[in-house]
């Protein structure tokens, strides 16, 4: 008998001929109840509106919401590059730790989960406002008379996102961490290879699926976050987001806010379908 032939099943077909179909049945109701009857009602209503020429002209043709498309992107582009640089250091410090370290490490990241994110906007809303703790302390410490002055602007909201999109970036490195080949690494190790060229040359190629998977979901999470940016972002440079919140909530406009919300969901799959393609993730990933 061949390896393949008694190698486990993977991929969709691994319960193939179990009787198991009837589970398909809760998460498929799921997503039509939750995902698809809701873009469909939007959809519906925003073409019904301008049809599908205007789906991209009518939001483009609103100043404030072509300023949010450049801020968004700036944002999400700065946040990713920053949380994988941060998350890539963080799950390989995870990997090495010890027993008891590790879990502490694990713990704190998964606090971000557990407290809810009003909350932890709430907390970096206390940090970063001029008498906040943050400007407190430098103030103290002499290192800025005048305080760091990120409340409301870019810089400091980077940080606050970075922060709470982490775990994001650091669960995907961190399972590629744990499925390196370690027969690679000791072989690296015996024939003389230092620390850092190991780094260089096994592990960091090994993980690239891990960290390609963390930066597409980080990214792509970045484009249509509201809450902290509504807390801790400059008023003058809002995000999409908040720009379409306004434009239901206040102008009561559901025909604009509908158009705005599809480009920017169409947008979001565009991203990942060519980042798919380009660096090829879920082929990757499977193989991982």
């Amino acid at each position: 008998m061949t390896t393949a032939a008694v190698a486990p099943q993977r991929g969709s077909r691994l319960l193939a001929g179990t009787g198991a179909g009837f589970l398909l049945v809760p998460p498929v109701l799921l997503l039509l109840a939750a995902l698809v009857v809701p873009v469909v009602a939007v959809l519906a209503k925003a073409v019904g509106s301008y049809g599908f020429d205007g789906l991209v002209t009518e939001p483009l043709r609103n100043a404030a919401f072509r300023d949010a498309v450049v801020v968004t992107f700036v944002l999400a582009v700065v946040t990713t590059v920053a949380a994988l640089v941060v998350g890539t250091v963080y799950a390989l410090a995870m990997s090495v730790a010890g027993p008891v370290l590790a879990k502490v490490l694990f713990g704190i990241l998964l606090l971000t989960f557990w407290i809810s994110l009003l909350v932890r906007t709430y907390g970096w809303l206390l940090a970063l406002q001029p008498n906040g703790a943050l400007d407190y302390g430098v103030r103290e410490a002499g290192v800025a008379s005048g305080g760091l002055g990120l409340f409301q602007t870019l810089p400091g909201l980077v940080v606050p996102m970075v922060h709470i999109l982490l775990p994001y970036m650091v669960l995907p490195i961190y399972a590629a961490v744990q499925g390196l080949d370690q027969s690679q690494l000791r072989a690296a190790r015996s024939l003389g290879a230092s620390s850092t060229l190991v780094l260089r040359s096994v592990v960091l190629p090994g993980i690239r699926a891990g960290a390609m998977a963390g930066t597409v979901i980080v990214f792509i999470l970045s484009l249509g976050f509201y809450v902290t940016p509504a807390f801790l972002g400059d008023p003058g440079d809002r995000v999409v987001a908040i720009v379409v919140g306004e434009v239901f909530g206040r102008q009561r406009d559901l025909p604009l806010a509908s158009a705005m919300g599809v480009l920017l969901l169409a947008v979001v799959l565009a991203v990942y379908f060519v980042a798919d393609r380009v660096l090829r993730i879920s082929e990757q990933w499977e193989r991982f």
